[in-house]
């Protein structure tokens, strides 16, 4: 094969032209590409930065793609191969390509750039709602962060689920658009969906119940609660399932979905909620002055007032026990402290009514002893009979039962 000096000089130029081309698109455009990009995003309100860099690859492959076709019609030619064919199938095919796809381009484009800017318009406008949803149901003195992460997880699931059914919609669109029959496509879907529903109706059931237990505020981590009969202490909280440690230490994971009702022991107020007794021969209005003036004493020492919101005070007289007269005692504090509150009042009261000689009544137990009053009394020898008694006698003295001094007609004599 003979290259004339003219195709071996074109040879070399499409090879150096080449390699320029793709050091440019490789290099120079993608820079280019991503600053024009980034400036489209600043101007649609949809946020579409994730798209930036791959748009911007897409672009640099496909110029690749070309220069190097390019470059190789040109190198064949002038190596002498006849490319007319080739040049003619694709312009046919291309042609056929070019008015389908300028049939269908309108349409299928409108339908993805619809789609695309409402899934991101559900992302955008998801995560704002939620927010200001929570701010209305959380109060100031909840952690910043766990609002955060709370909204964070309620607005993935929302904006995921939306997407996904936005998505779908557009994809079936799509293939209706280009001529394909969704009719059996819609029917295994739906029959799919429904053996996933009932394989997983557990799980989605955990889901839903996480999904409103986050957005009402249910409970959140570090709260004392009991869900499904277990009390203990929420260490974390999902979609799918809650995680408390019981005050054994023991860790329960409980699904969502088994939340039946929910107990919050520490949600925004606690309550110190006692049952004083003492004995039926105190003065009770005495007594209830007394409580009165320990709650006072503990809600303005410095250690113990900030955790209280309301001193604890005598309610009423609450009931007439078997050994002693029940006082109800109340009162308010902040979240969690309500038991180091009511443990440092009865340590208080106990010591003021020792002082001031009040009873505090407590089980008696009496032990019966048998007859008698001393305990170490013992219980009397059974006296015998005079026959017994004879017998004893002639075993010590060695008396046979003939020879004794009783027998015979001597002892009348």
């Amino acid at each position: 094969m003979d290259i004339s000096n003219q195709g071996l000089y074109v040879i070399i130029a499409t090879l150096v032209l080449t390699m320029v081309a793709l050091a440019v698109s490789h290099f120079v455009v993608p820079r280019y590409l991503l600053g024009f990009l980034q400036w489209m995003d600043d101007i649609i309100p949809a946020d579409q930065s994730s798209l930036v860099k791959p748009i911007a690859r897409f672009v640099e492959v496909v110029l690749g793609l070309i220069i190097v076709t390019a470059a190789a019609f040109t190198v064949a030619s002038q190596l002498g191969a006849d490319m007319s064919g080739v040049l003619d199938n694709a312009e046919t095919g291309g042609a056929a390509v070019g008015r389908w796809l300028l049939g269908k381009t309108f349409t299928v484009t409108i339908i993805v750039i619809v789609a695309f800017l409402a899934i991101r318009f559900v992302s955008r406008l998801t995560s704002p709602i939620i927010e200001q949803y929570l701010a209305h149901r959380v109060h100031e003195d909840k952690e910043s962060d766990e609002v955060q992460r709370r909204t964070q997880t309620l607005q993935s699931v929302v904006s995921n689920t939306l997407s996904s059914i936005i998505f779908a919609m557009a994809f079936f669109m799509v293939l209706s658009e280009l001529g394909v029959n969704i009719a059996p496509l819609i029917a295994g879907a739906g029959v799919a969906g429904i053996a996933i529903g009932f394989g997983a109706q557990n799980i989605i059931k955990d889901i839903f119940a996480g999904v409103f237990i986050m957005m009402e505020d249910q409970f959140r981590v570090g709260d004392v609660a009991q869900l499904a009969g277990v009390v203990g202490i929420i260490e974390d909280i999902n979609l799918r399932r809650t995680t408390l440690r019981d005050f054994h230490m023991n860790q329960h994971i409980i699904p969502n979905g088994e939340i039946g009702i929910a107990s919050n022991f520490t949600k925004e107020k606690s309550r110190v909620n006692l049952d004083i007794e003492v004995a039926y021969k105190e003065d009770l209005d005495e007594v209830m002055v007394i409580i009165n003036r320990v709650g006072a004493e503990i809600s303005a020492d410095s250690e113990w007032a900030p955790r209280i919101t309301d001193p604890l005070k005598a309610v009423r007289v609450q009931e007439f026990g078997a050994s002693g007269i029940a006082i109800k005692v109340m009162g308010e504090t902040v979240p969690m402290e309500q038991w180091a509150v009511a443990g440092e009042f009865r340590r208080r009261i106990k010591r003021v009514f020792d002082d001031e000689g009040i009873e505090i009544p407590f089980p008696h137990m009496t032990v019966y002893w048998g007859p008698g009053e001393n305990p170490g009394y013992r219980r009397p020898v059974p006296q015998k009979t005079a026959a017994q008694q004879g017998n004893s006698v002639a075993e010590r003295t060695g008396a046979s039962d003939t020879g004794g001094p009783g027998d015979g007609d001597g002892v009348g004599e």
